[in-house]
């Protein structure tokens, strides 16, 4: 089926943005396809809330309205960065919180205020993979920390002999992990944040899916390793299902933050106010545990309505099922090639899923589960209908 993928979308998936800068393939895939199906599988966060669902939560729609529309904090209000520093239990103080417009803007910017070129770092593979694509922009020597089938559990071992062994500047992580699901104990993270201040590693952790924990949650980085050893990447995109304020921040020690906010300066200034303000009340003590409530209900049930879906579809595809997220990762047993397939379910079924070669684990999917789960069974089963077609032509 390889032939059936047009050579100029390879092009733009695989190609460079510029010398160094890679294609990031996950987010053009989407770009270019998401906007153009009926059944839309590619998502990794749950269903967005409404606009008269947020005063439910107690935001004040009438003060929307009377918002002066200006710069606002550069920073992020005092008020947001309270609310973010309340999350981490206080172990961040509101001077070492960065709010950006996402959590994609976050990577970027604790990327280029920790690691220079030349700077050794260990990378949790596969991953979201702004990260590895941004390291080789900045020239890092980057050490990769491959996750395994069938457990696709971070290689603690691994990373604690590669720290001794490499000193590494810093080691960057995507715990809860996208794409495949699974999380670190609180064990493992401990034990990890040992090792990394011995030998003088950060530990820069993307917890955009913290709070997703389908068993409840568990600690954050900064929680256990403190905001000297530790930086937390975050936002309100997936697990709160708040995308549309683009709202992320940066968490750690005030000079690292500081270096962030400097970098900050060259790329969007400031979050909307707008955002930052709704942000502020969505990050509300009561509310915080209400919208994780919430993320977990959505995937639980319709983790529950692919299994049954599956059922009468075995052999399709083989999951993986997950322990956080809102996606599951699964195999393609009957073909390596899931570029091929993920498009062929585009252009001939006008379904969208991921692609694992934009993981860099070709004959792997990724398929949201955040989806409101009164349409939910009959997106599987379009998946799963138009996949047995393939499966036949195969």
């Amino acid at each position: 089926m390889s032939s059936s993928v047009p050579e100029c979308l390879v092009r733009t998936l695989f190609s460079e943005v510029a010398e160094g800068l890679p294609c990031f393939c996950l987010e053009r895939w989407q770009s270019l396809h998401e906007t153009r199906v009926k059944v839309l599988l590619s998502e990794s966060g749950v269903q967005p809330l409404t606009v008269y669902e947020l005063a439910e939560y107690g935001v004040d729609l009438r003060k929307v309205l009377s918002l002066e529309v200006g710069y606002g904090w550069t920073k992020g209000s005092p008020e947001l960065r309270e609310r973010v520093s309340e999350l981490y239990g206080r172990t961040v103080d509101a001077e070492g919180v960065v709010v950006t417009n996402g959590s994609a803007e976050a990577n970027l910017v604790a990327l280029l205020s920790t690691v220079k070129p030349g700077d050794k770092v260990l990378v949790d593979m596969p991953n979201y993979m702004q990260v590895p694509g941004l390291l080789k922009w900045v020239k890092a020597h980057v050490i990769p920390l491959w996750r395994s089938p069938p457990a696709w559990r971070f290689p603690l071992g691994e990373a604690l002999e590669l720290m001794r062994r490499h000193r590494p500047k810093a080691l960057f992580v995507n715990d809860p992990n996208n794409p495949t699901g699974t999380i670190m104990s609180e064990r493992e993270l401990d034990e990890l944040a040992q090792e990394a201040e011995s030998v003088g590693t950060l530990m820069v952790f993307d917890e955009v899916y913290w709070g997703s924990e389908l068993q409840g949650s568990r600690p954050s980085i900064l929680e256990v390793a403190g905001a000297e050893h530790a930086l937390s990447v975050s936002g309100l995109s997936k697990v709160y299902g708040l995308p549309g304020l683009r709202i992320g921040w940066v968490a750690g020690n005030r000079e690292t933050a500081n270096k962030s906010w400097s970098v900050k300066d060259y790329i969007t200034i400031a979050p909307s106010v707008l955002s930052d303000y709704v942000a502020s009340v969505m990050l509300e003590s009561g509310n915080v545990e209400r919208l994780r409530e919430r993320a977990r209900r959505i995937v639980k049930s319709n983790l529950e309505t692919l299994k049954e879906a599956l059922a009468s579809g075995e052999g399709v595809i083989e999951p993986y099922w997950p322990e956080a997220g809102a996606y599951l990762l699964a195999r393609i047993p009957w073909s390596g090639d899931t570029l091929a397939v993920s498009y062929k379910l585009f252009t001939d079924y006008s379904v969208l899923i991921n692609p694992g070669e934009c993981f860099e684990i070709p004959g792997f999917v990724r398929i949201g589960t955040g989806q409101n789960p009164s349409k939910y069974g009959r997106s599987v089963q379009a998946l799963i209908n138009a996949l047995r077609d393939i499966v036949n032509v195969h």
